[in-house]
């Protein structure tokens, strides 16, 4: 039954990757790409965090990608790459909380299925996956989330072992960094954790806790870098609403309970709570490593985790006045669901650790195999009736070509211009349905609107506009 959610799970993530072939750049990718085409890459990076965001990290590397992919091409990479990176990041971070090896195959099992379980429970794939300033700004984040908790456990073990730890300090001080610097909701989760991990080390005295007090200052300075840019002060001028404390409070509250209503009531993830105590108790059984958890540890990691669906969603009502993009919903839902899995492995190990002995060891009683084998059933059937997973589906199948055809026609169509010295164009809209999985954004039927004014300076031509042309008669 394992390899069949493998199965499953697999089949969810090469349906995401095919996508990726019919995604095309869109919105603030032009921007970002004729900023770099025409100012330089480190002259539009400083421009961009003076102008409009402190997020250095991201901005980075949502510059650099064009410069190494290409600008079209690396549409077709990039998500791909981050699931690859998200599997490989979950991997990493398993094998260090169980001291396990990276590559064991039931490690790579739980982290491919956890990556298609957060995958299909993103609100919005378009903006969070396939749209180079989301997917850059939000996803890098979550993967150096998951890095930075692998290597601060790692840090803790080789202090306990006496062994040397520049390697693993000089990784973690370069992963906090760049994961504050990638947004303000992972700034925030970022130099909270470092602190929690200071105070805990605190207690073991000095020469054991300098090196968190050090990375505590690194998530101290890196977090001053993005909140003090003048670009967040020009950005969120933008919105009349932003900097309302009781407003924030208000929102963060509706949002978080709207927010963990919809994921709690998510058939897959009820089944993915099923089939956490049999993981956590294989995870075990592989592991070298023992746990124990308080009463007092465990009530906290439940607060904690009904807590991050209200706490994280602070700093995007903060900057913004409003309800935070599907995009930064998302990421929250990632933090969430870390801790919800986290949570529930726990209880699991702290109230089930008995019942389930036996499958640590040996085959399981009659009963939990029974219970194992209908919740990986009920699993695979919560990922083929998913909403999503079944409009992904269809977008592959129907709706991503067609699009896709389009847009090359509109490629196409630019050049033709260029080279007849046509510098006013007008492109024909899009009659047939979009395929929602990967589309985010496109230019208006206003040339003067920001989107289209990007995309006509990206191609070197005077003005753009696409208008919905009438079907001879």
């Amino acid at each position: 039954m394992p390899w069949l959610i493998l199965l499953a799970s697999i089949m969810v993530l090469l349906v995401y990757v095919l996508l990726g072939h019919y995604a095309h750049p869109s919105a603030d990718d032009y921007c970002m790409a004729n900023g770099v085409q025409s100012a330089g890459l480190f002259s539009h990076l400083l421009h961009h965090y003076v102008e409009w965001s402190g997020r250095y990290a991201s901005n980075t590397l949502y510059a650099l990608y064009p410069m190494i992919f290409g600008f079209t091409g690396g549409y077709q990479v990039m998500p791909a790459a981050i699931i690859l990176l998200l599997i490989l990041a979950t991997a990493f971070f398993l094998s260090s909380l169980f001291r396990l090896r990276l590559f064991l195959p039931f490690n790579l099992l739980i982290a491919i299925s956890f990556t298609a379980i957060f995958i299909l429970g993103m609100r919005d794939t378009a903006s969070s996956l396939y749209w180079t300033a989301g997917a850059m700004t939000y996803q890098s984040a979550n993967i150096l989330l998951l890095l930075m908790l692998g290597l601060m456990i790692r840090l803790h073990d080789s202090q306990s072992a006496q062994r040397g730890i520049g390697v693993t300090s000089g990784l973690l001080v370069a992963v906090i960094i760049l994961g504050i610097g990638t947004h303000e909701t992972n700034m925030m989760l970022v130099t909270g954790l470092a602190m929690l991990a200071f105070l805990l080390q605190a207690r073991r005295g000095w020469d054991r806790s300098r090196v968190w007090l050090l990375l505590l200052l690194v998530a101290a300075i890196s977090s001053a870098i993005v909140f003090f840019a003048p670009g967040n002060l020009a950005r969120t001028s933008t919105f009349p609403m932003s900097h309302d404390l009781m407003r924030s409070l208000e929102g963060s509250y509706v949002m978080g309970l709207k927010t963990l209503r919809i994921w709690l009531g998510s058939p897959l993830l009820i089944v993915a709570t099923l089939l956490t105590p049999f993981a956590t108790a294989k995870l075990l059984s592989l592991s070298q490593r023992t746990f124990q958890l308080s009463g007092a540890g465990l009530l906290t990691l439940i607060l904690v985790t009904l807590a991050v669906p209200f706490v994280l969603q602070f700093p995007a009502w903060w900057a913004m006045g409003g309800y935070p993009p599907a995009r930064t919903v998302d990421a929250i839902y990632f933090v969430f669901l870390i801790c919800w899995l986290a949570t529930i492995a726990a209880l699991s190990r702290h109230y089930l650790f008995s019942g389930l002995q036996s499958f640590q060891h040996g085959p399981m009683s009659g009963q939990l195999m029974l219970v194992f084998v209908i919740s990986s059933v009920l699993f695979i059937a919560a990922i083929a009736t998913n909403g999503k997973f079944r409009r992904a589906v269809g977008d592959l199948l129907y709706r991503a070509g067609p699009y896709h055809a389009y847009i090359l026609a509109r490629y196409r169509l630019i050049e033709e211009s260029i080279e007849r010295n046509e510098f006013f164009l007008t492109v024909p809209e899009y009659d047939g349905e979009y395929p929602r999985s990967i589309y985010y954004n496109d230019i208006r039927s206003h040339p003067g609107d920001w989107r289209n004014v990007c995309y006509a300076r990206y191609y070197g031509i005077s003005a753009i506009r696409r208008v919905k042309m009438l079907n001879d008669q």
